[in-house]
C-alpha cells in the first residue's frame, strides 16, 4: 500500500502572526456581507506572495477569519443592546416629556383664566 508523501510545513511565529494580521486588515477593509474565507485568504496570499490554500497556511486564515467573526458578532450585540436600551429610555422619557409638557400647558391655562 502507497502513503502519500506529505510535505511539513514549520511557520515560525512571526510568519504566523504577519498572515493573521493581512487577514484582518483584509476583513476590516471589506464588506462582512459579501467577503468569505476563500476570498479573504486569495487577497492576503496575494499580498503576501505565498500560497495560503495549503495546511498549515489555510488553518491560520481560517482561525484570524472567525476570531474576527466572533468579535464582530460580540461588538453588533452590544452595541444592539445599547440602542435598545436607548430605545426604551426615549420611549419612557418620551412619554414622560409629553405628560409634564401637557401638564405645564394645563397649568399655565388655569393660572391665565383664574388671573383674568
Amino acid at each position: 500500500m502507497e502513503e502519500e508523501a506529505r510535505e511539513v510545513v514549520m511557520i515560525d511565529k512571526d510568519l504566523k502572526k504577519k498572515i493573521k494580521e493581512t487577514v484582518n486588515k483584509i476583513l476590516k477593509r471589506s464588506s462582512l456581507y459579501q467577503i468569505t474565507e476563500v476570498k479573504a485568504r486569495e487577497e492576503a496570499s496575494s499580498e503576501l506572495d505565498l500560497d495560503l490554500s495549503k495546511d498549515p497556511y489555510k488553518l491560520i486564515v481560517r482561525e484570524a477569519v472567525e476570531s474576527f467573526i466572533e468579535k464582530a458578532v460580540m461588538t453588533i450585540e452590544s452595541e444592539m443592546g445599547k440602542h435598545h436600551t436607548q430605545i426604551v429610555q426615549d420611549v419612557e422619557g418620551g412619554s414622560e416629556k409629553l405628560t409634564k409638557k401637557k401638564k405645564k400647558k394645563k397649568s399655565k391655562t388655569k393660572k391665565e383664566d383664574s388671573a383674568a
